[in-house]
């Protein structure tokens, strides 16, 4: 049975779904570290994606580096706390999440890959070995060469808190919740099954104080117990119509869980993305910002870890604050404790404003790791109170457009990946049923589906004559207004190339390090002048910054 012939319906202008809403944020990318500015600037060109989503990337992959090597300083606790954090950035199908991620966590993914590839090896051989005996002799070597644990330190969208917490009452130190399908947990199983009260306050636990617990039936008792002074950072990337139920959930905003994310959200450069000749000849891995980068994260990755051998309990020392640096994070604590009054700008937006303070901490923690200093100074926790009221501004514009009617907010972002270029014109007409099998997960539910293309027929966006078949309204514009986002997208994208231009014209001497990192890494940084040392392992004392790098320009490093 063909469709009916919906161009022959009385065609008008769609109602608009969203109030007009307020224009993101600008990210602060120049209160980064250098090396951090410069690697976000060049994950922005070079993949061509929102600035605020590569900077994101970035500080989440040296958050995974930093959280098993300082603590934070915390107001009561002179052991500190855990600078883990929770970030989230929302971003469309098509704004390149999975490749901004690949290019900032490189050296984490390629040290992993590596201790994982030494660890099936090492199973193997014990394993090919112990098939020589049987029966209570093979129990007995077993027993005598015991598998070692999974090096694993990375989680992706699949996973699920449950057998994460098993991971660490079984002995697991650290690790981050670490995908490009965040929708998958905030619309997962883990926080919509009866029990997702339970996870919720087990994953702030674990956020605030390392601390990790499961009880199981005394038949299947196995993986039951705690787990004290562990690290979990959860980073999370996810398409804005998968995860705005969740966003909105009062559980989840109340109870503390959101509240404790760095959130970012993005406008879209799609449509300003234009490539040239020139541009396919410029490669990422060639870029000397990148390589900078990388490097650093390496000389990190090969510095000790802070972890008892015996307990796999993390006790790193505390960066603590200077005077100047206790004097500019009172200053941001107060700003935000006064615009929780009654008539404050976070009014509304308590439980997030009243973290505030706390991850600004844990900020500066991650951002004086990765530089290297042993003392947080004026400076450090400057970028890091900028970084944290730039989240707040993010929760507040989205809270204002998204939470009051989150059906709303789903639906116009349904209408945005309709639209996306790469699929509009698949889908200017298609049948409910092709949308709940190759749509967002978010429709394959035909509850939330079908409400959804109610509410888009209802305000005009798609037309229907029997409620199966649907079709996009010519007169719909798209995401919003074509016109109105394209030129945003084009300034942001020129913004980024100009930035990186100011960098790409350096002086040659300064750039020869496509061919040596070490030399790259040479550029002038007049924000930090000295660089001290990471904090020393007690049992494994390292050479300090400044000896190794007596002769070198601040920031050189070596591969």
């Amino acid at each position: 049975m063909n469709a009916p012939l919906m161009t022959d319906l009385h065609l008008q202008a769609p109602e608009p779904l969203l109030p007009e809403a307020t224009k993101p944020t600008a990210y602060p990318v120049h209160r980064l570290p250098p090396l951090l500015r410069d690697a976000a600037l060049a994950i922005a060109e070079h993949v061509q994606a929102p600035l605020a989503l590569a900077s994101q990337c970035v500080l989440g992959a040296v958050t995974h580096l930093a959280q098993t090597r300082v603590n934070a300083p915390h107001l009561h606790d002179p052991n500190g706390m855990p600078c883990s954090l929770n970030m989230l950035t929302l971003a469309l199908s098509a704004d390149r999440k999975d490749s901004c991620h690949a290019l900032a966590g490189k050296p984490i993914t390629e040290k992993e890959k590596e201790a994982r590839d030494h660890y099936r090896r090492a199973c193997a051989e014990i394993m090919a070995e112990a098939d020589h005996f049987k029966g209570k002799a093979r129990e007995a070597f077993l027993a005598e060469n015991p598998l070692s644990a999974d090096p694993r330190t990375q989680y992706g969208g699949d996973a699920t808190w449950e057998p994460i917490v098993g991971d660490f009452v079984r002995g697991k130190a650290a690790a981050s919740w670490d995908t490009t399908e965040g929708g998958q947990l905030l619309g997962g199983a883990s926080l919509k099954a009866d029990t997702r009260t339970a996870a919720i306050g087990g994953m702030c636990l674990a956020f605030d104080t390392g601390y990790f617990e499961r009880t199981r039936a005394r038949g299947n008792a196995e993986g039951s117990g705690a787990a004290y002074h562990r690290r979990l950072s959860i980073h999370l990337l996810a398409q804005p119509v998968a995860v705005a139920e969740a966003l909105a959930d009062p559980l989840l905003r109340g109870q503390g869980f959101l509240p404790r994310f760095l959130f970012a959200s993005p406008q879209s450069i799609a449509g300003s993305r234009l490539l040239t000749v020139e541009r396919l000849g410029v490669k990422s891995y060639d870029d000397p910002r990148l390589q900078c980068y990388w490097a650093r994260c390496k000389e990190i990755i090969a510095s000790p870890e802070y972890i008892d051998p015996e307990t796999s309990e993390v006790t790193p020392p505390v960066l603590a604050l200077d005077g100047e640096a206790t004097q500019v994070w009172m200053a941001f604590y107060n700003d935000t404790e006064i615009q929780q009054g009654p008539l404050g700008l976070f009014a509304e937006l308590r439980p997030f404003a009243g973290r505030a303070g706390e991850i600004a901490r844990r900020v500066a923690a991650v951002l004086a790791c990765f530089e290297g200093i042993e003392l947080i100074d004026a400076e450090c926790m400057s970028s890091a109170c900028d970084l944290v009221r730039y989240s707040l501004d993010e929760w507040l514009r989205y809270t204002d457009t998204v939470v009051a009617n989150p059906l709303l907010y789903q639906a116009a972002a349904l209408m945005d990946w309709l639209r996306e270029l790469k699929r509009a014109d698949d889908w200017r007409t298609f049948h409910r049923n092709r949308l709940g099998k190759s749509g967002p997960a978010v429709v394959r539910s035909a509850k939330v589906r079908d409400k959804l293309l109610a509410v888009l027929v209802k305000h005009r966006h798609l037309l229907s004559a029997d409620g199966k078949h649907f079709q996009v309204n010519p007169l719909a514009e798209s995401a919003e207004s074509a016109e109105s986002l394209q030129p945003h997208g084009a300034a942001l994208a020129e913004a980024v190339r100009k930035s990186a231009e100011t960098v790409s014209n350096a002086p040659t001497a300064q750039l020869n390090g496509a061919k040596d990192p070490q030399l790259s890494a040479n550029r002038p940084h007049a924000e930090r002048p000295v660089v001290r040392s990471l904090p020393q392992h007690p049992q494994h004392p390292q050479p300090s910054a400044s000896t190794a790098r007596r002769d070198r320009e601040p920031w050189g490093m070596e591969l």
